[in-house]
C-alpha cells in the first residue's frame, strides 16, 4: 500500500496494491474516522502502524456497502465500533457465507494471504441514518441501492470531500448489482443523487485515483452516459472499458445481467 498522502486538510487516503482501492482516513485531533480499509493483510497491517506512528486512535470504522474488499479490519486497528447503513449490515449478516468467507476463501488462495476472520465484517448499524457523526467533522450520508444494497457514501461538506464508496471512479464502469430486481433504475438514483450534491470539491472513489471538483463532475456524467448506453439510449464510447483489464469483464456482466434481466429470468 502507498503511504498515507494527504487529498485535504485533515484526510489521508492510502491506495491498495491491489485493485487500486482506496482507504480514507478522517483526522480530528488524536483521533480517526477510518473508512474502508484494505486490502491485503501486510497493507491493513501498515496501515495501523502509520496510524500510530501518527498517534492517532481509530475512534470508529466505516465500510460503504458489504462487499468483502470493503468491510475488512485488523485486530491492530483496535475494537472501535465499525458502521454501515442498516440495510448493508443486514445484508452481511444474511449472506456471510457468498458476500465475505466464500471471497476470501478464494482471495487467501489465490494470493497466498489469511485476513484475521474473526474481526472481519463485524458491522453496526449507524443510529442515524441522515447524517453519520463522530468527534471529527460530521457526514451526510447517501444510501441507496446502486452496486450493493445499502451502499453508503460519505459527504464531508465542511471538507468538500465525498467518499464515494464503489461509485463515480476513474478506471471502473459502473458495476451493476444484477440480483435485484430493479437495478438499473435503482443505480440511476443512486448516481443521480450523488450527482445532485454541491461543494463536491474532492472525490474519492472506492477504486481508482481521487479527483477535483471537475473530475466529480465529468464521472457523474461518464457513469450516467455508461447507464444510457446499457439502456439502448446511447454507444458505448467510455475509455475505460479498454484500460483497466477487469472492466472488460465487468461489462460483460452488465450485458448478461441486462440480458437475463430482460428475458425475466
Amino acid at each position: 500500500m502507498d503511504m498515507l498522502r494527504e487529498v485535504a486538510p485533515n484526510v489521508l487516503v492510502a491506495t491498495s496494491d491491489m485493485y487500486m482501492l482506496n482507504t480514507t482516513v478522517v483526522i480530528a485531533g488524536s483521533k480517526c474516522l477510518l473508512i474502508d480499509p484494505g486490502l491485503l493483510p501486510g497493507e491493513l497491517h501498515g496501515l495501523a502502524a502509520d496510524l500510530t506512528a501518527r498517534g492517532l486512535i481509530v475512534e470508529a470504522g466505516f465500510a460503504t456497502h458489504a462487499h468483502w474488499d470493503h468491510v475488512l479490519w485488523t485486530a491492530e486497528l483496535g475494537d472501535a465500533p465499525r458502521y454501515a447503513s442498516r440495510l448493508c449490515v443486514d445484508t452481511l449478516n444474511l449472506n456471510r457465507e457468498s458476500l465475505l468467507d466464500e471471497p476470501l476463501r478464494g482471495a487467501g488462495a489465490k494470493w497466498y494471504a489469511q485476513w484475521e476472520t474473526d474481526v472481519t465484517g463485524r458491522l453496526t448499524a449507524m443510529p442515524d441514518e441522515l447524517h453519520f457523526t463522530w468527534s471529527g467533522p460530521a457526514a451526510a450520508t447517501v444510501i441507496h441501492n446502486a452496486h450493493a444494497l445499502g451502499h453508503c457514501a460519505l459527504f464531508f461538506r465542511e471538507l468538500g470531500v465525498l467518499v464515494a464508496g464503489d461509485m463515480l471512479s476513474d478506471i471502473e464502469v459502473p458495476g451493476l448489482d444484477w440480483d435485484q430486481d430493479d437495478q438499473l433504475s435503482d443505480y440511476r438514483q443512486g448516481l443521480s443523487r450523488l450527482a445532485a450534491l454541491d461543494g463536491v470539491r474532492v472525490v474519492i472513489p472506492g477504486h481508482g485515483r481521487v479527483g477535483d471538483g471537475a473530475a466529480f463532475q465529468s464521472r457523474a456524467t461518464a457513469d450516467l452516459a455508461y447507464l444510457e448506453a446499457l439502456a439502448g439510449l446511447g454507444q458505448f464510447d467510455d475509455p475505460r472499458l479498454h484500460g483497466w483489464p477487469p472492466m472488460e469483464q465487468q461489462h460483460q456482466a452488465n450485458l448478461d445481467g441486462l440480458a437475463k434481466t430482460q428475458a425475466g429470468v
